[in-house]
């Protein structure tokens, strides 16, 4: 947004260079940029459509410099004819519409605006094209209410009509462009046909041309969503729009009509007819605000006397009334943005200003009561991955929707007016972005990647808040070979086994101890799909990527991944570490080669072979897995080193042979295993 500053001293009196008058407005909230001596440029939020105008940056200045806001006088002088005499207007859609006022100036003399309007356009950027055109402009810049202007004598019928389009209606708007439009665009109608897509641009069958004579103004309010739906999904974006989108004046919108009538008979002549066409079916109103004085001293950080509130209030045109406990505030209707107690201390912090404030020093000298940062297993968990040769990525999180069909089973949230086809849907999972970057590094011959990411997903469910879950993840993905190959060793590929290894060693990192790692009964995210449970809750899966994914990327090599639900990691950390001594007495070891089915899992064995163990058991570890002719084809060979240890005693071989004759009698008894 560009200010003029010679326009903005016309409205308010201020003793500033541009560049103290910039630092003034963003110390204010109001983030200002020096344009040189005659402009600023503002960098707006979308909460302040009040400040779009030089009205609204006024109004700023004034309260900030504590200075009076100078307002222009309308003398309007009104012809016999009354507006309603001949003209008429009809909301069919009081939701999309809540407000059209309109006014009828005839007799125009269309030509070139004079200098001091035409030069303060120019300099915000406005090319003038002739003196009703640039009335229009002049007065959305000043008061920041949009308006349009319609050649009266092309409008039929002596009616306008503001109702939703029909679905694929067509109009020609004011860019000569054809357009379709859906059921949810809102139009200005007269009797016979659409004349302008409403908020956002006019139709070229109503344009006021040189020979235009007489003109409607129009001056309204459109429903903010209706209008940015429209635009977004025409791809049109105009001024008018912008503003419209962000919520105008409700109630300035007459001001804003009657100064262009005002402006409208200095520069070009003609007679306004008397009177206004307002259709106001349902008034709107702002609702009052209770603010709690002492809610907002402690806030803000310090006591907030009464007469600084009543002074901030008159400033910024909110009306208020002294309570018990603090005050009444009815927001001015310029003021969208201020819906609750919070908003109106805000601004109170804002205007006193947040480098006045002062700061108090909280630390008491206790550091037990410093909490641990809630993110620090997060950060840990990437520090494991980065230093044992994982990359970080970050990708978007939006993403095609047939695409993320390929990721979830169940519904996915879709967006509504997508900015394209790319970006129509939420990812339900962090995959799609790994592939992308797995796809571009293959492209560019990087076979060994392995690559992780740390995000939200998303999934619909109408059950849940807003209908949707979001769940915090942490996703990798790995192809090639492990390390670079070289004389002293051979192939080292990435595979399931790898990514088991790596669980286990991210478990024990985090203080983790997972109940079991096992297949699947059902695969929902991998192929050949594993899951980390603990305590009955997965909070990991690995496996392969499936064909279809791969085939969606173009990826022609496996890729295997693993993906941690974080949310449940948080609760399954141990809250505190436990430390031991070095043991001091030597322990035994034992190794275990047991034939059993194939259909037996390894990690079946050693959930048994850990139950029955004692607490002497320190470690278990597999050492070999054997099928070939040396045991029967439905049979595999499982090995294991099993390690005893005793904190206070030397063992014996008989205590751990008792021990070992339990393992070997309950694998045998439960998984028909035979001690080889």
């Amino acid at each position: 947004m560009i200010i003029s500053i010679e326009w903005l001293r016309s409205l308010v009196d201020f003793d500033l260079n541009s560049q103290d008058l910039a630092d003034l407005l963003t110390a204010g909230g109001i983030e200002a940029e020096c344009g040189g001596e005659t402009i600023l440029k503002l960098d707006l939020t979308p909460n302040r459509p009040d400040c779009m105008s030089h009205l609204g940056v006024a109004r700023e200045v004034a309260l900030l410099t504590d200075s009076e806001l100078k307002r222009h006088r309308i003398d309007l002088s009104e012809s016999k004819v009354k507006v309603d005499d001949s003209f008429s207007i009809e909301i069919a859609d009081e939701k999309a519409c809540p407000r059209y006022a309109a006014r009828i100036v005839r007799n125009l003399k269309i030509g070139p605006s004079p200098d001091w309007m035409s030069s303060r356009l120019e300099v915000v950027g406005i090319r003038s094209i002739n003196n009703v055109v640039d009335v229009a402009n002049y007065v959305l810049m000043e008061l920041g209410h949009p308006l349009h202007t319609f050649d009266l004598n092309l409008l039929e019928g002596g009616k306008i009509i503001v109702r939703l389009a029909k679905e694929g209606e067509k109009i020609v708007t004011l860019d000569d462009e054809k357009r379709t439009l859906n059921n949810y665009h809102l139009l200005i109608c007269d009797a016979k046909k659409p004349v302008a897509l409403a908020g956002i641009m006019g139709c070229a069958n109503s344009e006021v041309t040189e020979s235009t004579t007489d003109i409607l103004i129009e001056s309204a309010y459109f429903d903010p969503i209706t209008i940015r739906r429209g635009s977004k999904s025409l791809g049109l974006t105009t001024e008018a729009s912008k503003r419209f989108e962000r919520g105008t004046d409700f109630e300035g919108l007459i001001t804003a009509l009657d100064r262009t009538a005002d402006l409208l008979s200095e520069c070009a002549g003609g007679d306004i007819d008397g009177g206004i066409l307002d259709a106001y079916p349902n008034k709107i109103s702002n609702e009052k605000i209770t603010l709690r004085a002492g809610k907002a001293s402690e806030l803000i950080g310090f006591e907030i006397d009464d007469t600084f509130i009543e002074k901030t209030f008159a400033g910024l045109e909110i009306s208020s009334k002294k309570t018990k406990d603090g005050f009444t505030a009815l927001p001015p209707t310029f003021r969208p943005d201020l819906k609750r107690e919070i908003d109106l201390i805000e601004e109170l912090a804002r205007v006193y200003g947040y480098g006045s404030i002062p700061s108090d020093y909280l630390f008491d000298g206790n550091i037990t009561q410093i909490k641990e940062d809630p993110l620090k297993h997060v950060i840990n968990l990437k520090r494991f991955l980065a230093g044992i040769g994982f990359n970080e990525i970050s990708s978007n999180s939006l993403m095609n929707s047939k695409r993320a069909a390929l990721f979830l089973e169940g519904d996915f949230l879709e967006v509504q007016n997508p900015l394209s086809i790319e970006m129509s849907a939420l990812r339900p999972s962090l995959l799609p972005g790994l592939l992308r970057s797995i796809k571009y590094n293959l492209n560019r011959s990087e076979p060994n990647l392995a690559l992780f990411e740390h995000g939200i997903v998303f999934t619909a469910n109408s059950k849940a808040n807003l209908g949707r879950e979001e769940a915090e993840h942490l996703t990798g993905v790995v192809c090639g070979q492990r390390s670079p190959q070289g004389w002293r060793s051979g192939d080292q590929p990435y595979d399931l086994y790898y990514l088991k290894g790596l669980m286990s060693s991210l478990a024990d990192f985090i203080n983790v101890t997972p109940t079991d790692i096992s297949e699947a009964e059902q695969s929902s995210y991998f192929d050949s799909e594993q899951i980390v449970t603990v305590n009955g809750s997965v909070i990991a899966q690995i496996g392969a990527i499936r064909n279809d994914q791969l085939k969606a990327y173009d990826i022609e090599v496996p890729l295997f991944g693993f993906s941690i639900n974080l949310d449940f990691i948080t609760s399954a950390m141990a809250e505190t570490s436990k430390y031991q001594s070095v043991p001091q007495f030597p322990a035994i070891v034992r190794d275990f080669t047991f034939s059993v089915a194939n259909d037996i899992q390894v990690g079946e064995i050693e959930k048994l072979i850990r139950n029955k163990g004692t607490d002497l058991l320190t470690k278990v570890e597999l050492v070999d897995l054997y099928a070939g002719k040396q045991v029967s084809s439905d049979n595999k060979s499982v090995s294991f080193r099993i390690k005893f240890e005793s904190k206070d005693r030397t063992l014996t071989d008989t205590e751990i042979d008792k021990i070992s004759e339990s393992i070997i009698q309950v694998t045998g008894n439960k998984l028909g295993a035979k001690l080889r």
